[in-house]
């Protein structure tokens, strides 16, 4: 029975919470790639279990499923094609290599079936069989190859031991070798088609140990029962004949390892980081918690995620109005009056001058007299508001020299005030009172001349 997220109704839930009795999609869990092993709760931050772990058939009981799968009709010809080209080319050591290209296409069918098992699906979606239209990715032909590498760099010198030393040193040989096959495919499939994916291989012996003990079974059982067959076979059939039975075993075997590897891949990819049918996570895990915990009710843990991010250096304008607008939402009025400043801070920093308008006419409207304590601050304020709202800019500056004797941008300050209002509110006696103090107070050639400057453009 599918169940659905609590929190995003509609959405498949991967996870279950044992902690608050939770079933939870991707989106809200602690977890991507490598780490899904160690996936936690975003509300309660506790470990989570894949969802519908206990309704997963165990690998053993898909055995009938696995060795019935190279019958398949689409799968049969592949099978046939490598019978015949291991009758109609001798296994001389120069030709051998020649009789395994007529293996290509089952490995190409066998990559398309594993591959398979790691899209996500939707929902009672069926998973279909291969087709020959699969084997037409280069994506798709560089996995086949990688995943045959191993076989034949295993494989090759147990039966040359075999053949030519001790049949026994051989079945041994080529036995343990089958036994470690399983991972390298399976570790071609979840870290991608590349040569250094076959480090990873021992993680999914241990990973998964039961399942992955009854798939290396069946490489040995594949490996034993073939050269069985060839060397009774052998002494019945024309050698034609004998080389088709070993390339029509070798094509079924293959293709019954791909089976019971996609089975594990089915079972335990979002164990590895494949997530079958999860949706894609686009949001950054900060956004995520923070909104999980909102459907959640859990306004106290918001707030204080959000009170900590908005005092660390990194935090961003965006953070801030979050933040805000979280304190306003709850009615913390005071709080949200002793955060303006520092707000007013990431505001002037992203030169976002309507939000700072905004924030100084709502601090205003709750106190008439206020204006930020800092001069730097106010004088930055006034800059970016010139053209937006002039009468602020003068609420801001005049009586500067007051509150602020000793700021050392007080002529700038001063000058702007002049500015806007001889330009903005046409006070030219005001604004000469300005341009007097600071041609009286300040001793920078530089300010003196913009007074000058400042009257000539006036006087015109």
């Amino acid at each position: 029975m599918n169940r659905f997220c609590k929190y995003h109704p509609g959405t498949e839930a991967l996870w279950f919470c044992e902690h608050d009795g939770l079933h939870l999609c991707q989106q809200c869990v602690d977890g991507q790639g490598d780490n899904y092993i160690e996936a936690r709760c975003l509300i309660c931050n506790q470990s989570v279990a894949p969802a519908g772990r206990e309704d997963r058939v165990p690998l053993w009981q898909q055995l009938d499923h696995i060795v019935r799968f190279p019958l398949h009709l689409p799968l049969l010809p592949a099978m046939l094609i490598w019978a015949v080209v291991a009758a109609l080319i001798p296994p001389l050591p120069g030709l051998f290599v020649f009789a395994v290209l007529g293996g290509l296409p089952v490995a190409g069918f066998a990559q398309a079936a594993m591959a398979s098992k790691t899209q996500p699906r939707r929902q009672h979606q069926r998973s279909r069989l291969p087709g020959w239209q699969d084997l037409s990715s280069g994506a798709g032909w560089k996995g086949a190859l990688l995943q045959a590498a191993p076989v034949a760099l295993l494989l090759t010198p147990a039966m040359a031991l075999m053949v030519w030393v001790s049949v026994m040193a051989g079945l041994l040989l080529g036995g343990v070798a089958m036994l470690l096959i399983p991972a390298f495919w399976l570790s071609i499939q979840v870290k991608g088609a590349q040569p250094g994916s076959y480090a990873a291989a021992l993680t999914y012996v241990f990973s998964a140990p039961r399942d992955y003990l009854v798939v290396a079974l069946m490489g040995a059982l594949a490996w034993l029962s073939s050269v069985a067959v060839v060397m009774v076979v052998m002494d019945v059939l024309p050698g034609p004949l004998t080389q088709a039975v070993a390339g029509g075993m070798a094509a079924y075997w293959w293709l019954v390892m791909a089976a019971g590897c996609g089975a594990m891949l089915q079972n335990h990819g979002r164990l590895w980081g494949l997530n079958p049918g999860a949706a894609r996570v686009t949001l950054s895990l900060a956004e995520r918690r923070q909104r999980v915990l909102l459907c959640a009710g859990r306004f106290d843990k918001v707030l204080l995620s959000s009170a900590k991010v908005v005092k660390s250096k990194k935090a961003t304008l965006a953070d801030w109005q979050r933040y805000d607008r979280l304190l306003a939402i709850q009615g913390k009025d005071d709080e949200r009056q002793q955060q303006v400043e520092p707000y007013l801070d990431a505001v002037v920093a992203a030169g976002d001058w309507p939000t700072a308008l905004q924030l100084l006419t709502e601090q205003r409207q709750r106190d008439a007299g206020w204006l930020p304590a800092g001069p730097a601050i106010r004088l930055a304020l006034a800059e970016g508001l010139y053209d937006l709202a002039p009468r602020m800019v003068v609420n801001l500056l005049k009586d500067l020299h007051q509150s602020a004797p000793d700021f050392s941008g007080l002529g700038e300050a001063y000058l702007l005030l002049a500015k806007t209002l001889k330009e903005q509110f046409d006070l030219s006696g005001k604004a000469e009172q300005y341009l007097r103090f600071v041609e009286h107070h300040c001793q920078s050639a530089k300010l003196r001349m913009q007074v000058n400057e400042l009257r000539q453009a006036w006087a015109a």
